[in-house]
Parts: structure tokens; sequence; C-alpha cells
């Protein structure tokens, strides 16, 4: 059922000649939020991507129930600050960021 990376070649845009960038949206992620497997799925496959030259990143929302202080998260300013429309009103949204012990990947939080 997981995904294995074993057959996965380095995939280069052919346009500019540099790696693939790959946004990952989920509704959770492994270790930050797990409530089914799709947790670890979303922890896995992104990872195998990386290790085989692709930049990954994962944006997931922040729930109330993810420790911001135990795993690490961050806000980034520079995403930071910009105004969605929700309904009839404009409300700030906050990016924060954190990493995946062990792993080098990137995970973006949207917090509001």
């Amino acid at each position: 059922m997981y995904f294995c990376g074993s057959f996965l070649v380095q995939i280069i845009n052919p346009r500019t000649m540099s790696k693939l960038r790959i946004l990952y949206v989920a509704s959770e992620i492994n270790p930050f939020l797990q409530t089914s497997e799709v947790a670890d799925f979303v922890r896995k496959l992104p990872q195998a991507m990386q290790e085989k030259g692709m930049e990954i990143r994962i944006l997931v929302p922040r729930f109330g129930i993810i420790n911001e202080r135990k795993n690490r998260l961050h806000e980034v300013v520079r995403l930071s600050g910009i105004n969605i429309a929700v309904g009839d009103e404009e409300k700030p949204l906050t990016i924060k960021v954190a990493s995946i012990p062990n792993a080098k990947l990137q995970v973006y939080f949207i917090d509001n």
C-alpha cells in the first residue's frame, strides 16, 4: 500500500534544466498530526522523492492540537501578512514552518 521510491529517477524540468519542484498539500502529516494512514503516506512519499533529487515542500493546516513549542514551529515572515477573503471579510494569513526530525523536509502550516 505504501509508496516505494526505488523506481523513481531524478526528474529535470526540460525548459529550465532545474530540479522539479513539488508542493504537497495535505490535511495531516506524521509526526505533527496523525489521524489516519494518510499521515504516514504523506510523510514517506515526499521524502522518497526528495532523496531522488526533487525539491519538496509540504503544506498542511495548523490545527489547534499541533503544539507549536514542541514541534518548533516558527513564522515565515516573508510569506505571512497576506490578506485572504473569507466571506465578506479579509483575514490575515500566517504561515509557519517546521522541519521533520531526521529528514530534510520542510512542512509549512497555514495558520489563521
